[in-house]
């Protein structure tokens, strides 16, 4: 009975609702509005067609172009509308001034040390371009002297997490996309809250949208009193606007420039197996110790001045100081929604690499809806000989994204991918690994959200210990999935065509 008055009456419900209204309002007010003045109704049309133009002539994704051409031809009166309201992330003036701010103290500061180490990216060969083109989209170098260590469970990444974070002594660094009150978040937290005590910096900052339904409103300021300086992620309002849809899926931690972590790994409890509500939840992470995690503490800088609104100098956080073993080449990178970022980067990053497999190419996501260019990909890939193989969950966490997931299994298996489902539960892990070289270990989806509307991050790898162990729990999850076939991945024409019409409006959901 409680779980259904908080659904009832919780802060998600409610805010859902006002913008639902807000929306049957605007589109009775522009409808009606219409019918009444023929003018009205003219001026629409013509700049429907405006839009029309725009769209076919913006750098857009191909998916996207389709969709909103859909929008605004089908819905001529207040599609236009839509467009510009919706189409990319609306940020204000001022924040527009401090993004510009902290991009130009990100660059002196990079620039700095890149110049410092030689002003050359470390050779990985043929992969080189690679790390070029992180680089020069991201201004993130790639780094040798730097360790990585894989985690094929959450449970192991927050016996690890709590492991380091017990060393800290300068400053604790922590960004994640879902935090909810239970065992494993309360431990962490009751590390955060003595470490702050001590005196050791510790700031975290969590979304809202993805936390929302997890913690209260003005959870962060339970945490403020602990002395932890935490931030909310873009506050979801009730207010009819596409920013909302511009969420931060980044799961970082740094512990006093020395340790990263990053992955796929939330702080709740399914994703350590304490509550299992889609049967076993398979999860996987990076701990870095080295160099390369001073690419992670820009990043979290970076946004949380964003979320902050303020500006610092990055350099007192960067200076430390590591000497390990060479472990192969390691370079972090990023992601976000135009125009905060110019570029589809994680996309292009998959793409650079699914290209350059040769032998093999394996892959875990939860979600299984990628666009054309990386369908095509995949299919070139298989072509060529390389075995492609893709793991995706059996057991879905939401049912319409599961069948929408399904219905781009034939595409791919006649062209020879070969498609498994993880037979025990959900697998939230999204990597990539090809030919015992190259691998990535990060939050990113193959989905639309994740590639062209949520602030992502990854850790690409070359030659490293972490994909010798990689490479390893791909195989144990291949035994424990089922391999599709024909038979198995059958779908009624109604589902069929629900799937299809589903797919057109993709780029939006």
């Amino acid at each position: 009975m409680k779980k259904f008055f908080k659904l009832i009456f919780g802060r998600l419900t409610i805010i859902a609702l006002a913008i639902i209204l807000q929306f049957l309002l605007f589109v009775w007010w522009v409808t009606d509005a219409s019918l009444q003045y023929n003018w009205l109704y003219i001026i629409n049309v013509v700049l429907g067609i405006l839009v029309f133009l725009n769209i076919v002539n913006r750098k857009m994704n191909t998916e996207s172009k389709l969709t909103w051409v859909a929008v605004v031809l089908l819905m001529p009166v207040f599609g236009f509308l839509a467009y510009v309201m919706f189409s990319e992330s609306r940020l204000s003036p001022k924040q527009r001034r401090v993004y510009r701010d902290i991009h130009y103290v990100t660059e002196d500061c990079l620039d700095y040390f890149f110049a410092r180490s030689g002003g050359k990216l470390p050779d990985t060969g043929e992969y080189l371009g690679q790390n070029v083109y992180i680089k020069n989209l991201n201004n993130l170098p790639s780094y040798t002297n730097t360790q990585t260590k894989y985690f094929p469970w959450g449970a192991d990444f927050w016996n690890a997490l709590k492991e380091e974070l017990k060393k800290a002594e300068k400053f604790i660094f922590m960004e994640y996309f879902i935090i909810e009150e239970g065992e494993m978040w309360n431990s962490v937290l009751e590390i955060l809250a003595e470490k702050a005590a001590s005196g050791v910096e510790v700031r975290f900052m969590y979304d809202d949208i993805g936390s929302i339904s997890k913690v209260p409103a003005r959870y962060y300021k339970k945490m403020q009193k602990m002395g932890i300086k935490a931030l909310r992620f873009n506050p979801f309002r009730p207010i009819l606007t596409g920013i909302h849809n511009n969420r931060d899926h980044r799961k970082i931690t740094v512990i006093d420039g020395i340790i990263g972590f990053i992955g796929g790994v939330n702080l709740a409890n399914e994703y350590i197996n304490i509550d299992s509500p889609y049967g076993i939840w398979k999860d996987s992470a990076v701990m870095l110790k080295g160099d390369a995690v001073r690419s992670l503490t820009v990043n979290f800088l970076q946004m949380y001045g964003m979320q902050a609104e303020c500006t610092e100098e990055f350099a007192p956080y960067l200076s430390a100081e590591t000497d390990v073993e060479d472990d192969g080449v390691v370079q972090p990178f990023v992601d976000g929604p135009k125009p905060v970022y110019d570029d589809y980067v994680a996309k292009n990053v998959y793409l650079n690499l699914i290209n350059s497999a040769k032998k093999y190419l394996y892959i875990t996501t939860p979600y299984l809806i990628p666009d054309g260019e990386i369908i095509n990909a995949l299919q070139l890939a298989a072509k060529r000989g390389a075995d492609v193989r893709i793991i995706t969950p059996q057991i879905p966490d939401k049912k319409l994204v599961f069948d929408i997931t399904r219905s781009n299994y034939k595409r791919l298996m006649d062209y020879g991918v070969k498609i498994y489902e993880f037979k025990d539960g959900f697998i939230h892990a999204k990597n990539m690994l090809a030919d015992d070289n190259v691998g990535i270990v990060g939050t990113i989806n193959l989905d639309y959200r994740s590639l062209m509307h949520h602030y992502e991050c990854g850790v690409w790898m070359y030659k490293t210990s972490a994909l010798k162990s990689m490479k390893e729990d791909f195989e144990k999850t291949f035994s424990e999935s089922v391999l599709q076939d024909e038979k198995s991945i059958k779908m009624g024409v109604v589902k069929r065509l629900f799937c299809g019409v589903c797919a057109i409006f993709a780029p939006l959901l």
